[in-house]
């Protein structure tokens, strides 16, 4: 199993604005960031961007509804025994 550490913590963005999940990466690849945008978690690979409509974003290595499905997902990409 891959072990996670938190880069960022939750933070409350005031009276409605909401709240913004905490960002993690992965122990021994900190280059993969995890990171909830909307309603799914995207773990991306910080040190490879793309340029879309002149925009830099990150390359998107996989992608789930829960923070322990990406998880299990990324442990079978990166080949780390579950």
């Amino acid at each position: 199993m891959i072990k996670l550490k938190k880069t960022t913590a939750t933070s409350w963005n005031g009276n409605g604005f909401g709240s913004n999940a905490a960002e993690w990466v992965v122990v021994g690849n900190e280059n993969i960031a995890l990171r909830k945008l909307g309603f799914s978690w995207f773990a991306v690979d910080t040190s490879e961007y793309a340029l879309i409509n002149g925009r830099k974003v990150s390359k998107k290595i996989a992608k789930a509804d829960s923070k322990k499905v990406l998880v299990k997902i990324l442990s079978e990409k990166l080949g780390v025994a579950a």
